[in-house]
């Protein structure tokens, strides 16, 4: 995953929203999550929480676990 655009390059990725599992395996990602004394399954897991929690409530958007 990269972050880094220059102007009048050619940039793909752009057009790709990357998935958590992509955004977790980030080696930056990681690096903070050990500095804040968390772990990817830690954030997955709240995450999934939170997901069930507002498809209970019933007027939130369902957000779908991607495979």
């Amino acid at each position: 995953m990269s972050s880094v655009f220059l102007p009048g390059a050619d940039a793909p990725h752009l057009a790709h929203e990357p998935t958590l599992d992509e955004i977790l395996a980030d080696p930056i990602i990681s690096l903070i999550l050990r500095r804040d004394g968390l772990t990817a399954g830690a954030v997955r897991a709240t995450l999934d929480r939170e997901r069930r929690r507002l498809a209970s409530r019933g007027s939130a958007p369902v957000l779908r676990r991607a495979a």
